[in-house]
């Protein structure tokens, strides 16, 4: 890392905002962005913005479903609460904004939404006010339109009954995925998806609304909408249409998008918006993550290599652990500071399982996977040289710089020093600068509807409890179950001898290695699939003689990095003697797990361990019935450092959840009453969910040591 740090370029680049860039110098390493418009100068809180242009006098079909499944026409009269479904009309350009959660098919024409063109298949768009409000934008061409199924054909059919056919017809469906009643686990995440309707949208909602979303036809200050700026649309034109690069054999190369920016500069969004594009395109990508804090389809903590064949119509946490990544390295960490080196491996490490993946496609005569690489938001300093350590792991064909005009300045990796690597760079100005329509985003504007501008732990919180909470149809549909605590949820009973405990660098002495582990949240690890070359590929029979007898020191020290300390259980057997029966001693390593033999899995919570009878309970999240399960080839656990480590923790608000944490504290505040009361005399009559701190006392037993929630007065509007 010094080396690295040693050879990169220290300048900074600084926009000029009268000069242009012609085509030519756009893929330079030294050209500049292309100037802009400045946004406009922000509104008074007492003046909405326009952003649904659908016009009420359009025809609309309300649609009922009766118990048997039946679908017919309701009066146009009929509650709101009494849809299943609206079909509506749009004229071309026609823009529709709102809030909630809903699912979209379009019977005729095209609607574009998070730059997906939706046609003719059912689409679950995901549009909380925490992010930009997903806006869906009707147009006349069409793609191939794929075949609808049995439920739009009739809905196609009672439309044709009464009306003629419109330039685009969109039927929007009411879901219920469990993910709406978040605020039952998170009282301050309650208005997500749902608020107050203005006044000004009221006709809007009574024309085409149904249960769970909530068209809008003005928003107030502080409420962003997605768009597209002409700039990002031309980034993205150019990134999914330009012909492949050939290389010496004049074979295609496979494309690789790297995305830099700042913080809060947007992108995660524009990679979500490429990721369609580019799906739409070559029907799979590769999506690898490299923002610990903030990942986009695996939990927090862990850096992957996902391959995505669906368009991606909602923020992170609507997506959390639903796809089983292709590769995985945990770090248990929301930043890379502390071990920058394991972080350059981890990503390291995910190239070359990529690039092996487009060796093998490219022998079975398989077309290229492009890849996209969303990179963290720390461009200084050591941040900095990290992006020099990705850019020459990831060697990327495009290079997207996110700037932001207000602060005139945007770091630029000097490529001419990373060998081997001469992308293309285009530049797009950052959200923070154009998507905020006007005011503060923690107010409320006329109508009252509370603006939730979230952090990043906020974002991190809201990924482990999607992640936790979540469960699965038979028919393999992702659904949420925020009805039942994680303590009312039946675990999964391990037994110890076939677990490693990966201690990371913590120094617990193996005597207190349980106690440490127990009421954690912990990494699951599992066999990989992709083994790198020249490791151990570990065959399913290998996986299950792992557990005839527990893991061996032979099979730990197999999975574990090099040089990693481990507690042999050989050793412990010896000294117990032949006659002491079974030893339920764990196969403790003070390392990581090796990052080609394991790949990261999924978080899981210690719910309890068993010492009599040797077992581990663990509450893991359900697995897809749709695949096989990866359940049998888990070889460990992870232990990562704690919260005051920049850790991954379970959330507080699971812990609340279901009354256990507050029996627990109104147990505790008899024997603490008189001393809080000297404290605090004014925290006797603030209760628990109002409270800007949270904390829960116990005195023994699991988590001993007390557990608070961040808040206080500059968070007032998500208490």
């Amino acid at each position: 890392m010094d080396a690295l740090a040693s050879r990169r370029s220290t300048r900074v680049f600084t926009p000029k905002a009268l000069r242009t860039v012609s085509s030519s110098q756009t893929g330079s390493q030294t050209g500049s962005p292309t100037p802009r418009t400045q946004s406009p100068q922000p509104r008074s809180m007492q003046e909405p913005m326009l952003v649904t242009t659908w016009d009420t006098t359009m025809p609309v079909v309300a649609i009922g479903q009766s118990q048997t499944g039946e679908l017919h026409v309701l009066d146009a009269q009929a509650p709101i609460s009494q849809r299943h479904a609206i079909v509506f009309g749009m004229q071309a350009n026609d823009t529709l904004v709102f809030q909630g959660i809903c699912d979209i098919c379009v019977l005729k024409g095209t609607v574009r939404v998070y730059e997906h063109e939706s046609s003719g298949q059912w689409d679950r768009v995901y549009s909380p006010v925490s992010h930009p409000l997903v806006s869906l934008r009707a147009q006349t061409q069409t793609k191939d339109e794929a075949e609808r199924d049995a439920e739009a054909e009739r809905m196609y059919e009672l439309w044709a009954t009464s009306h003629n056919e419109c330039e685009v017809m969109v039927a929007v469906r009411a879901v219920d995925c469990g993910l709406e009643h978040l605020g039952r686990v998170a009282p301050a995440y309650a208005s997500l998806f749902t608020g107050s309707v203005a006044a000004d949208s009221e006709q809007l909602v009574q024309a085409i609304g149904v249960p769970g979303m909530t068209p809008m036809r003005t928003v107030n200050a502080g409420v962003q909408v997605l768009q597209t700026p002409e700039d990002w649309a031309q980034a993205l034109d150019q990134a999914s249409t330009m012909p492949q690069r050939l290389d010496d054999e004049f074979e295609p190369i496979a494309p690789v998008y790297a995305v830099a920016g700042a913080q809060g500069q947007g992108k995660s969004t524009f990679s979500r918006m490429l990721v369609n594009r580019l799906v739409a395109r070559f029907g799979r990508v590769f999506y690898m993550e490299t923002d610990l804090g903030q990942s986009e389809f695996a939990a927090p903590g862990a850096l992957s290599l996902t391959l995505v064949s669906a368009p991606v119509l909602g923020p992170p946490f609507t997506h959390t652990g639903r796809t089983e990544a292709y590769h995985a390295a945990y770090m248990g960490v929301v930043t890379p500071k502390n071990d920058p080196d394991r972080y350059a491996a981890c990503v390291q490490r995910l190239a070359q399982v990529y690039r092996d993946h487009v060796r093998s496609e490219r022998a079975r005569g398989s077309p290229a996977v492009p890849m996209v690489v969303n990179t963290q938001g720390w461009t200084r300093g050591l941040g900095l040289d990290l992006l020099y350590a990705l850019c020459q792991s990831v060697c990327p064909t495009h290079f997207v710089q996110a700037y932001d005009p207000a602060t005139s300045d945007a770091s630029l990796v000097d490529f001419a020093t990373v060998e081997g690597c001469d992308p293309q760079v285009l530049w797009i100005t950052g959200m923070s600068s154009d998507r905020m329509q006007g005011g503060d985003a923690g107010d409320a504007g006329e109508s009252g509807r509370r603006v939730q501008k979230l952090a990043a732990h906020d974002m991190r919180t809201l990924s482990l409890l999607s992640l936790m909470y979540s469960a699965w149809t038979a028919q393999g549909v992702a659904t949420w179950n925020m009805h039942k605590p994680l303590a009312a949820r039946t675990p999964v009973r391990v037994p110890i001898c076939d677990l490693v405990f990966w201690m990371g660098e913590e120094d617990v002495p193996p005597s207190q290695v349980l106690r440490a582990v127990n009421g954690t949240l912990v990494g699951v690890v599992c066999v990989a699939r992709a083994p790198g070359a020249g490791a151990h590929e570990w065959s399913r029979d290998e996986i299950r003689g792992l557990y005839a007898d527990g893991v061996s020191d032979q099979a730990a020290a197999a999975l574990s990095e090099p040089g990693a300390r481990m507690l042999l259980r050989s050793h412990v057997r010896a000294r117990m003697g032949d006659d002491a029966g079974p030893v339920l001693v764990p196969q403790i390593v003070y390392g990581m797990p090796s990052l080609t033999a394991t790949t990261f899995l999924t978080h899981a919570l210690v719910r309890s361990i068993d010492v009599r009878s040797g077992h581990v309970h663990l509450v893991i999240p359900p697995q897809s019935p749709a695949v096989e399960s990866p359940m049998y080839r888990v070889v460990g656990i992870v232990k990562g450092p704690g919260p005051s480590a920049f850790g991954v923790d379970v959330p507080v608000q699971a812990m609340l959840d279901g009354g256990f944490a507050e029996r627990a504290m109104g147990a505790s505040s008899g024997r603490h009453t008189a001393a809080r009361r000297r404290r605090a005399p004014m925290e006797t009559n603030v209760g628990i969910q109002e409270a800007p701190y949270v904390s829960v006392e116990v005195d023994e037993g699991v988590g001993a040591s007390a557990a608070r929630a961040r808040g206080g007065q500059t968070r007032r509007a998500l208490q």
